[in-house]
């Protein structure tokens, strides 16, 4: 009895990682180990506190009403311009204007996908990349993912833009998908590398050839922990796009509060962006993701204070390291494969491809091989993002979770660590 559309979101599922979530909180509280939320559990109760003691007092009535509108305050919008300035350095100045605030990037990312494309349009994107995007774009659009293997070559080198092309033309020529944009994750998730100046040039000039969008999900700008990559983070932002002949229109950035501000439940996320028309857009899409009022006045107190803002992140990445060491040091003893380069982000991209059934394999495929093994580490207490919710190019790789209580970190490790090596003898 529903809609076309409702029942796409009827089949879509897209509550059902919480309901599983809510499952295995009620009724195995103290066996499962979570990584599956990518969420900063290490400064939580940090942020909290500030909140508690400098935010709560300050809230009024005005909290309680419509306020300014579904788009972010303007204090909001000024306190997000100086930090977008302060830290993610743009080339060309960035103005409260020039942003539009939702209840939060996963909005952000269907009022683009639906601003952006038509049904049947394509976005470009790489393997791997996070998973949600196929909910966050595709269901709302009814737009279609086009996603690029690069097949061996490094995904963030000038040398993948090949790759992008190829998948560009091959989507165009052979099965008529007009590519409207390509989404990349800098830093990435679940690769936790972050893009070169140079690589982000090709990419812009890329675009530029084909007349797309390229939307930038910086999400996790903020979290960068590493301190011997040459590669820190590098905005899009920080790009001019003038002197290399690329229309400044076509540059969209996302950001918010959720990961580098351990504050996911505030539910507020930005788009940046210099295209009137999509902001235009977004503006009105905004009154269908309005976030809350004491939400824009919990973020405005806290990027407010500059002071505090500073000493908030510095803490967080030092506590990011510390945790992406232990874990790393840990796989890495126990001879479990990972990818390396990681500098940002709360996770680490593993292999345990030596653990999948050949049996499976040979009888079922390889995806239904990950499948089965996703069940046996849950059945060892371990909750995991796999690779096929990646869009990998492989089978057998899963997204850990560091930026857990230390306690709860070792444990899901060591389960990790005994049930690869039992499972490596077993099969």
């Amino acid at each position: 009895m529903l809609s076309t559309r409702g029942e796409r979101y009827a089949k879509a599922g897209l509550a059902d990682g919480y309901l599983s979530k809510m499952h295995f909180d009620t009724d195995n509280k103290q066996n499962v180990v979570s990584f599956s939320n990518a969420e900063n559990f290490l400064m939580q109760d940090v942020m909290l506190e500030y909140i508690r003691k400098h935010v709560s007092p300050g809230l009024d009535s005005t909290n309680l009403t419509y306020h300014e509108g579904s788009f972010g305050s303007s204090r909001l919008r000024a306190a997000m311009t100086n930090l977008i300035t302060t830290y993610f350095h743009p080339a060309t100045p960035i103005s409260p204007d020039n942003i539009v605030f939702a209840n939060g990037v996963t909005s952000l990312n269907a009022l683009c996908a639906l601003s952006l494309t038509n049904p049947g349009d394509g976005i470009l994107l790489g393997q791997p990349i996070y998973g949600s995007f196929t909910g966050d774009l595709r269901v709302p659009s009814d737009c279609q993912l086009i996603y690029t293997p690069f097949h061996g070559d490094d995904p963030f080198s000038p040398d993948a833009v090949a790759r992008y092309e190829e998948t560009f033309l091959q989507a165009r020529d052979e099965t008529g998908v007009t590519i409207k944009a390509l989404l990349i994750c800098n830093p990435h998730n679940p690769l936790g590398r972050c893009y070169s100046r140079e690589t982000l040039e090709a990419l812009l000039l890329f675009c530029q050839k084909y007349q797309i969008h390229l939307i930038s999900d910086e999400v996790y700008a903020l979290s960068v922990y590493g301190d011997s990559d040459p590669v820190g983070f590098v905005s899009v932002l920080s790009i001019d796009a003038v002197p290399l002949g690329v229309d400044p229109a076509l540059i969209h950035v996302l950001y918010g509060m959720s990961k580098d501000f351990a504050a996911a439940g505030l539910r507020l996320g930005c788009l940046i962006s210099h295209n009137e028309r999509l902001l235009q857009a977004a503006l009105s899409m905004s009154r269908f993701h309005w976030p809350s009022n004491i939400s824009c006045s919990i973020a405005t107190a806290v990027l407010e204070d500059q002071d505090f803002v500073g000493t908030f992140l510095q803490k967080s990445c030092q506590l990011l390291r510390s945790h992406r060491d232990l874990a790393g040091q840990a796989l890495q003893e126990a001879g479990i494969p990972f990818a390396q380069g990681s500098i940002a982000g709360f996770f680490l991209w593993i292999d345990l491809s030596k653990c999948l059934d050949n049996t499976i394999v040979t009888s079922q495929g390889e995806w239904t091989a990950e499948l089965d093994l996703s069940r046996r580490l849950q059945q060892i207490g371990v909750v995991m993002s796999s690779g096929h919710a990646y869009h990998n190019e492989v089978a057998g790789w899963f997204r850990v979770i560091f930026s857990v209580e230390v306690e709860r970190l070792k444990l899901g490790l060591s389960r990790i660590i005994e049930f690869y090596h039992s499972s490596n003898s077993n099969i």
